[in-house]
């Protein structure tokens, strides 16, 4: 049973950090079209991988 558990890789939560850090960049420096289109992508990431588990 607990063979099938799948624990996030350390790939995925970077993968998540830099999509987090892209969006916040993006709302720093003003260019809110693009922080909503690296969130949406974020947030598909992040119910993909939720998905998974």
């Amino acid at each position: 049973m607990i063979e099938e558990l799948k624990l996030p890789s350390v790939e995925d939560n970077k993968i998540e950090e830099i999509l987090t850090r892209a969006v916040s960049l993006f709302k720093r420096t003003g260019l809110s079209d693009l922080a909503e289109k690296w969130d949406k992508i974020l947030r598909t990431y992040t119910n993909k991988k939720l998905a998974e588990f």
